[in-house]
């Protein structure tokens, strides 16, 4: 099996960081609000491209989430934050009636692996499914 790899710009993402969703949250709910959307139709739209060209997952699963951060000045909890985004995104997207993510739950969604590093060029997170929920199965 190829390895499916949904792919999301941090230059576009970077503005919904924690600490900037919460600035905006106390400035005005309706601004909150309105940033959640931006960044929940911004990663529906990723994801739907990438049913697309093929991707899927097989549910339930353990997410692994590659961060390519641009620089060291951003936390990592404020870039992990954006994962609300892209798992709303990934349970909009939808493909001639097929859904990517029927559901966030625990159901679905066993877990994450995560990992950061910088990449100045290219900024991105990677998501894949992360075999180690069968290495986890087989040791049990």
């Amino acid at each position: 099996m190829r390895d499916c790899i949904v792919e999301f710009d941090l230059n576009v993402l970077k503005q919904f960081t924690l600490n900037k969703y919460i600035h905006a949250e106390r400035q005005n709910r309706y601004i909150g609000s309105k940033m959640k959307k931006q960044a929940t139709n911004y990663c529906q739209l990723v994801v739907q491209q990438a049913m697309v060209d093929g991707v899927r997952f097989e549910w339930p699963c353990m997410l692994e989430l590659r961060w390519y951060v641009p620089d060291k000045r951003t936390d990592s909890d404020n870039w992990a934050f954006i994962k609300k985004f892209i798992l709303d995104g990934m349970q909009k997207a939808n493909v001639r009636g097929d859904v990517f993510l029927p559901n966030d739950s625990l159901k679905y969604v066993t877990g994450f692996h995560e990992s950061f590093e910088v990449d100045k060029e290219r900024p991105r997170v990677e998501i894949r499914v992360n075999d180690e929920k069968n290495l986890f199965q087989k040791k049990r």
